[in-house]
């Protein structure tokens, strides 16, 4: 297993675990409806929300994986030109994070009538799928954490299940709050403190990505 976890540079998996538990834990489209669903399905039912979820960022995973990584591997050019997509978006992240605190004001939307944990499933994958963040995270992000060389596709397969064990609590803590005490989950000024943890965890993953080298995973 080490031997394994040697193929990945330490600063960047260490900018991803921060990067996508800050993402997981920042309250966006997803989390809403966990904590939506879990609001009038209870906690054990709105797993079918979550299964939803992890099945449309596993798509775009693989969709990651089958193009991004061949072209990677071919050409190392194409890994700097998404390193510093990547960067760029982990800073606008980071800029919307923080105005998001000065100006968080939001709510949750009224207890639906209870779905089936199938139904729930596939609003929850629609809802991922369309989402412009999982597009960005997976076909973009993705690629850049798992670095460059051989064995990218199957570091960023390995990325991208670490992000299931990594978002599977906190959804669960979100879907847990949304069952017992949803008016905290989005207080506003609990989102006001989320959001400023955000910026900064987000602002150091995206200078953790910038200080890499592209030539050390020779």
């Amino acid at each position: 297993m080490m031997q394994f976890l040697n193929g990945f540079e330490p600063a960047l998996l260490l900018g991803y675990l921060v990067t996508f538990i800050t993402l997981n834990f920042t309250p966006g489209p997803a989390i809403l409806k966990v904590v939506g669903d879990s609001m009038t399905n209870g906690v054990a039912r709105t797993h079918g929300t979550m299964a939803g979820v992890f099945a449309a960022n596993m798509m775009y995973a693989l969709i990651a994986i089958s193009g991004m990584g061949v072209l990677i591997t071919a050409f190392p050019v194409v890994f700097t030109s998404v390193k510093w997509i990547g960067v760029a978006y982990l800073a606008y992240l980071a800029v919307v994070s923080a105005r998001s605190a000065l100006t968080s004001n939001c709510s949750i939307a009224c207890p639906r009538q209870q779905s089936s944990a199938r139904r729930l499933f596939w609003s929850a994958f629609f809802v991922q799928a369309a989402n412009p963040k999982s597009v960005l995270s997976f076909c973009i992000m993705l690629p850049a954490f798992a670095g460059e060389g051989e064995g990218i596709e199957l570091r960023m397969l390995t990325l991208a299940l670490l992000n299931i064990a990594l978002e599977y609590p906190a959804m669960l803590f979100y879907a847990v709050l949304g069952n017992k005490a949803a008016r905290f989950a989005v207080s506003a000024r609990a989102q006001a403190i989320t959001h400023w943890i955000s910026a900064s965890a987000l602002g150091a993953a995206a200078l953790m990505i910038s200080r890499s080298s592209v030539k050390s995973q020779g």
